[in-house]
């Protein structure tokens, strides 16, 4: 019991690392969440990402030119199998970006599922799938 506790307080780190290197542009963190084979998509959009590097690099080409982001996390879901793991959760992102004549800020939320498995450096996903829910202010603020 105490090894399944830890292992969801471990998970759940994890998904909060990620939302903080996101905030930071902490690249090298972000990179060091994924397994050298993991996926990373954006439901709806067919857009789908393999590896470490080309993840981190379609991450920080739509954040670099944005203000500020905040990503809040939340509603922890986690089921575990051994050495891999499967996660939900809950996000509200809010992106800011002075300057634009529509407004500077964008709040999406929307819901994250992953797969994780269990590395000598701990936890890290397999898979990452964003679902977008919901969204207010100036779209924008992401693409201009």
């Amino acid at each position: 019991m105490l090894q399944e506790l830890t292992d969801r307080a471990a998970i759940v780190a994890v998904a909060t690392a990620y939302a903080t290197a996101l905030d930071t542009r902490d690249w090298a963190a972000l990179g060091a969440l994924f397994t050298d084979d993991a996926c990373w998509e954006y439901s709806g959009s067919g857009e789908r990402h393999r590896g470490p590097a080309a993840i981190v690099a379609r991450i920080s080409a739509g954040l670099e030119r944005i203000d500020a982001t905040q990503h809040l996390n939340g509603n922890h879901v986690t089921a575990l199998h051994a050495e891999e793991a499967e996660h939900t959760c809950y996000y509200q992102a809010q992106h800011v970006r002075h300057g634009l004549s529509d407004g500077a800020t964008f709040l999406c939320g929307g819901r994250y599922d992953d797969r994780l498995r269990r590395t000598p450096d701990g936890w890290r996903f397999t898979h990452r799938r964003i679902t977008n829910v919901w969204s207010e202010g100036n779209p924008s603020v992401l693409t201009s």
